[in-house]
């Protein structure tokens, strides 16, 4: 369940460095409860954040690209993970569907299977600036063998790559969703506290001083 970014070499704007930076470097530990620390020097610059205001939500419009005919519950894992997000408290993104691509900032595409030990990738694509402008989720259908994704798998998976969404790196704790080998269903404190740590930091850098 690994998310990948697309390969693209990010300019990270400075205040999306500082929304990080106290979390990385040696001999800086990050807080027990948080794992945005896992951003190390070789990937530090991975995981862009979302451009949002001091004070409001961010809406971020979903885009689903039609699944197998046979299939079509996955929309239903995909809409539950989003509503998951939706209600964690002090992250300043909403996920919306809607229908219409050219105003999507986020687009789930489906395949079979992918050719490594995968179930689904994250790509971003960022502006002049370094702001995450969109993302590219990619949920396989069957696992590497052969068998289809059951509903609660997909929802799993669909989980995972929303955090990457987010901004969140993985997890080396296998209690959070954002662990490579995911298995829980519903969002971990860490999970909740990393993401809302993050944008906080991102918030606090916005304001103007006089």
């Amino acid at each position: 369940m690994a998310g990948a970014s697309a390969g693209l070499t990010l300019c990270v704007f400075p205040a999306v460095a500082a929304a990080q930076a106290d979390y990385r470097g040696p001999g800086v530990v990050p807080p027990a409860d948080v794992y945005v620390g896992n951003l190390d020097g070789a990937h530090e610059s991975a995981i862009p954040l979302w451009r949002t205001g001091t004070d409001e939500q961010r809406t971020l419009w979903v885009h689903f690209m039609d699944p197998p005919p046979e299939r079509q519950e996955f929309w239903d894992g995909t809409l539950r993970a989003m509503e998951a997000w939706n209600v964690v408290g002090g992250v300043p993104l909403v996920f919306r569907r809607t229908e219409h691509p050219r105003a999507a900032d986020v687009e789930f595409r489906w395949i079979r299977r992918f050719e490594a030990h995968q179930a689904g990738t994250t790509d971003w694509e960022t502006d002049g600036e370094g702001w995450l402008s969109s993302a590219v989720v990619t949920l396989a259908t069957e696992h590497e063998g052969g068998t289809p994704m059951s509903d609660e798998f997909l929802f799993l998976v669909a989980l995972h790559e929303l955090g990457h969404v987010v901004g969140l790196p993985h997890s080396d704790d296998p209690s959070d969703v954002m662990h490579a080998g995911n298995r829980n269903m519903n969002l971990s404190d860490r999970d909740i506290r990393s993401a809302r740590q993050l944008y906080e930091r991102l918030q606090s850098e916005m304001v103007t001083v006089p």
